[in-house]
């Protein structure tokens, strides 16, 4: 049976005017720091990491995965477009076992993935997930009609929604749940190709991570990946900027020199905004007030710089029966909590 073939709007995180001839920073994107390093997914074309394609190449991702998960693979192109790859209208199913190197297009899939402009450089994205996201589920509606969905988003409010819909802080009885990668390459018109690092592009390695992880990495103002990263970057000075919602910007600058790590490692202040408070009274009042099970004094009590979220509100005073409940945690409100406390019977 004859295969069609399909233009495959690249991707690209920025726009680009022309090809970047300097040396790269390569992505290689984890979002949340890893409870279990055996989860991982690693991405690379047919031609490699930083290669260069012609427009009308055809074009095949390759990726592996550590253990069994659901896959996502998007693309982002030179003019910041957003294109679902996997799954898509041809290949609906995205479950895949571990220790097996996959490709899409699979040898047995009937299309071809072809380049096509703009020019630039072009990113491609890969999630993995032990269950199926529903942000990304969602896109499945639309594959009767286009194979590969155009997702008018731009990249960062995309990425940042994945992001907030798969998060889960992981614990020893709840293991890290997904894990990202990535990789780049270049659209080039015929008889134009990004060469290699060489002695007069040398190459330094950058590792950043923040508390909490998650945070999106901007390096001379450019889109790079999500804390923790660990990558190679041009030699010389560059700015860093960290952004996550509810934090605080950071910013900072870095020297990086040949062949040597240059390490910048943070912990994000919340924005007042982004945090709540809880004013707690009590009949009888001096009753003991306790947070989460943390002792915090007696009613009546105002509790503030807390993060949005849900919090159990413990109450003791001796010959009274103990109240617990639950209450949650408005960013930038103040919550009034009243107690009635009733003597033990």
């Amino acid at each position: 049976m004859r295969k069609r073939f399909l233009a495959l709007v690249v991707l690209g995180l920025f726009l680009l005017p022309s090809i970047i001839f300097s040396a790269e920073p390569e992505l290689k994107t984890i979002i949340i720091e890893p409870v279990q390093a055996d989860f991982k997914v690693e991405v690379w074309t047919d031609k490699g990491n930083n290669a260069s394609y012609k427009v009308g190449e055809t074009i095949t991702i390759y990726f592996k995965l550590t253990q069994d998960a659901y896959v996502y693979i998007w693309d982002i192109n030179a003019n910041g477009e957003v294109r679902l790859i996997l799954p898509n209208g041809y290949r609906q199913d995205n479950f895949f076992r571990a220790n097996i190197v996959h490709s899409i297009p699979a040898p047995t899939d009937k299309y071809t993935l072809r380049v096509a402009p703009p020019y630039g450089r072009e990113v491609i994205h890969v999630l993995a997930s032990r269950v199926p996201v529903n942000v990304l589920e969602g896109y499945r509606k639309d594959l009767s009609r286009d194979p590969f969905p155009l997702i008018h988003e731009a990249p960062e409010t995309f990425t940042d929604k994945v992001r907030r819909n798969i998060e889960i802080v992981p614990t020893p009885t709840q293991p890290v749940q997904w894990t990202t990668a990535n990789t780049i390459f270049y659209v080039v018109s015929e008889g134009v190709i990004v060469p290699p690092p060489g002695p007069s592009q040398a190459l330094g390695r950058l590792v950043v991570e923040s508390k909490p992880s998650g945070a999106s990495i901007f390096i001379d103002g450019r889109f790079l990946g999500y804390t923790p990263y660990t990558g190679d970057v041009s030699v010389g000075r560059h700015s860093i900027r960290l952004e996550l919602s509810g934090y605080q910007t950071y910013e900072t600058t870095v020297n990086i020199t040949p062949n040597k790590t240059t390490k910048v490692s943070v912990t994000l202040k919340l924005i007042p905004y982004y945090q709540g408070t809880l004013y707690i009274t009590s009949n009888p009042s001096s009753a003991e007030v306790y947070v989460n099970g943390e002792r915090k004094g007696r009613t009546p009590i105002k509790i503030d710089k807390l993060k949005p979220g849900r919090y159990q509100i413990t109450v003791i005073k001796a010959g009274y029966e103990t109240f617990v409940q639950y209450y949650e945690v408005v960013a930038g409100e103040t919550r009034n909590i009243f107690v009635q406390l009733y003597p033990i019977r």
